[in-house]
């Protein structure tokens, strides 16, 4: 009967597919590992081309910190599956050192049960035949444990000598052994000598087995070893080449961004010192480089215009105070000179008041002889009975009364030149304040254009603002002033007119009179004869006397306001006189001012050339 069952040929291949399995399994991870890299070296450089000028820094030393952290991965899973690899090993190991025991102990129990064997067989207690039946089910047991162990061809040879010479033991016990219980010596020491032959045999068999399961034991701690020491350098060297791959990525990154980092801070230094002639840093890229590169380029652009702005501006400042200067140095000439003509003509203006009240004096004077002739003319009509006896008294008051029409016609036409006079000066006058409304209005426009200058010209041109401010309210008060003299003006030169028109009436008038008088004179010889005729001449005297008196006191009214007028004409040219002064002054200032803005803009064109633009 037998008791053990074979291993089955599937099963044996199945085992030996798996175990070539095991064996290509690290050949095949190799390989892909290798097909990665290779896949990953192809990559590699289009991404990196993409990462180092689009990828912010951060992301670049993050993506190496990544990569490292993928080669320590990639690292740790292998150590991992040599691990679990060298456990396997230790597993097999042990499971060699048990099988070697069973070994060991198989065949002890061969050994024994072919003893309890021979003593049933000597002296047929059953005892003996439980005893052996008992071990028999224990190598029953250990040989099909066994068989689950085997891995060798000659394991398997080994196994199946052991399981036949067993076999062949418990046939020979239940065929022979049992049925010859008690049987003879010869027969006993027949089956004696066939037990211990089968016994050694299966025992040299085990041992056998046994060296070879210690041998396989050795080899497989020996490549346990190995496995060991594998896994340990496979760690360190995985971990060292993740190390020196992410130190040198690292440092390459590094120089990478520090060579433009290099570049950025060289043009940024380059600017500093003054020169923007430089050419623009050329990056292509969206990271921190490239925006800080596209941040100084538009700096210096923006500091190339700018600077080229202030240029321009400070030339124009520049030229535009050179200019302001001259025309304050004109207008100070033309107020000085308008001064030096308002003095003169204030001089010649109170001559001319003193004049027309000298002339007011005498024009009284004719005024209240007019008046005395009118009574005396009464007087005459009233005793016009008494006339000729008074004929040469008259006569000689007719000789005076000649005298005096020649000392009032001169006097007439002498106002009626001074008045004639005063005329002309007035139109001088209108002249003069033509000229100062011309040079006041330039004076204005002037200070519009200073204005707008110093507006042009910023926080430098405030103080230059406030002079032409000054200045434009000054050029406005010239022009208020002017106004008013010219009302003045126009005013004397009406009542000149005026006046100068009575006075070539009273001029005609007294002519008129001086030839009555005259004819009166001549004829006076004959007013005996002409006693008649006497008295309506003298109603045509005293008529006539009673008119000249009143145009006289028209005329004296006109000559005291001509007076007044010269007075007043006197003061607005005082005031005239001094608002060209003011003026003049003013004009300093704005002088001061425009070169204080020259030496400005000088200082402004120092400070703009330490720029180097081209």
């Amino acid at each position: 009967m037998r008791l053990f069952k074979k291993k089955k040929p599937k099963e044996l291949n199945k085992e030996k597919e798996n175990k070539v399995k095991k064996e290509k399994r690290p050949k095949a991870k190799k390989q892909n590992k290798k097909t990665s890299d290779k896949i990953k070296r192809t990559h590699k450089p289009k991404n990196k081309k993409v990462s180092l000028h689009n990828v912010s820094i951060g992301w670049k030393y993050g993506f190496v910190i990544i990569f490292i952290f993928v080669l320590l991965s990639i690292s740790t899973a292998l150590v991992t599956q040599a691990i679990m690899e060298l456990g396997q090993d230790l597993n097999e190991v042990e499971d060699q050192g048990n099988r070697a025991v069973l070994t060991t102990e198989l065949s002890e129990l061969v050994q024994s049960k072919g003893l309890s064997a021979m003593n049933y067989l000597q002296f047929g207690n059953e005892t003996h035949l439980t005893d052996y039946e008992t071990k028999k089910a224990r190598v029953d047991e250990l040989l099909e444990y066994l068989e689950g162990t085997i891995t060798t061809e000659n394991q398997q040879s080994l196994y199946n000598e052991v399981t036949k010479n067993n076999d062949i033991l418990d046939e020979t016990f239940y065929g022979d052994v049992v049925e010859n219980v008690g049987a003879t010596e010869d027969i006993r020491r027949l089956y004696s000598n066939r037990f211990s032959s089968a016994t050694n045999t299966t025992s040299l068999y085990l041992q056998y087995l046994k060296d070879l399961i210690i041998e396989d034991r050795d080899q497989t701690v020996k490549e346990a070893d190995n496995s060991q020491q594998a896994s340990l350098i496979l760690l360190l060297g995985s971990m060292a080449g993740s190390l020196v791959i992410g130190v040198i990525l690292v440092l390459l990154i590094s120089r990478y961004i520090s060579k433009h980092l290099n570049r950025v801070v060289k043009a940024s230094d380059t600017i500093a010192s003054g020169d923007l002639s430089q050419a623009a840093i050329h990056y292509q890229g969206r990271d921190e480089i490239g925006r800080l590169s596209a941040s100084i380029n538009d700096m210096q652009k923006q500091l190339l215009t700018m600077i080229n702005k202030i240029d321009e501006t400070s030339v124009e400042v520049k030229d535009s105070s050179i200019h302001l200067n001259q025309s304050a140095q004109d207008v100070k000439v033309g107020t000085e000179q308008i001064a030096i003509t308002m003095e003169e003509l204030a001089t010649g203006t109170e001559s001319q008041a003193t004049y027309a009240g000298d002339l007011a004096e005498t024009m009284k004077a004719f005024s209240d002889r007019i008046t005395s002739i009118s009574k005396s003319s009464e007087t005459i009509n009233q005793s016009s009975s008494v006339v000729l006896e008074e004929t040469q008294s008259g006569n000689m008051f007719m000789q005076k009364s000649i005298k005096q029409m020649t000392t009032i016609d001169s006097i007439v036409k002498e106002a009626v030149t001074k008045v004639k006079g005063l005329d002309k000066q007035s139109k001088e006058i209108s002249k003069l304040v033509s000229v100062i409304k011309d040079i006041a209005d330039q004076t204005n426009l002037l200070a519009l254009n200073a204005a707008i200058e110093a507006a042009r010209a910023g926080e430098h041109g405030k103080g230059f603002a406030v002079v032409a401010d000054e200045v434009r309210k000054l050029a406005e008060q010239v022009n208020h002033s002017i106004g008013d003299i010219t009302s003045i003006v126009q005013t004397i030169q009406t009542e000149s007119k005026t006046v100068s028109e009575a006075l070539s009436h009273g001029n005609e008038e007294v002519e008129q009179g001086k030839i009555d008088i005259t004819k009166t004179g001549e004829r006076f010889k004959s007013i005996e004869q002409a006693i008649d005729e006497m008295t309506s001449h003298v109603k045509t005297v005293m008529s006539g006397l009673q008119v000249l008196a009143e145009e006289s006191e028209q005329v004296n009214g006109s000559v005291q306001e001509i007076a007044s007028i010269s007075q007043q004409s006197a003061a607005g040219v005082e005031e005239t006189s001094a608002s060209a002064e003011e003026a003049s002054s003013s004009m300093e200032a704005v002088a001061e001012g425009a070169t204080s803005l020259r030496e400005s803009a000088e200082a402004l064109n120092e400070m703009i050339r330490q720029f180097k633009t081209k």
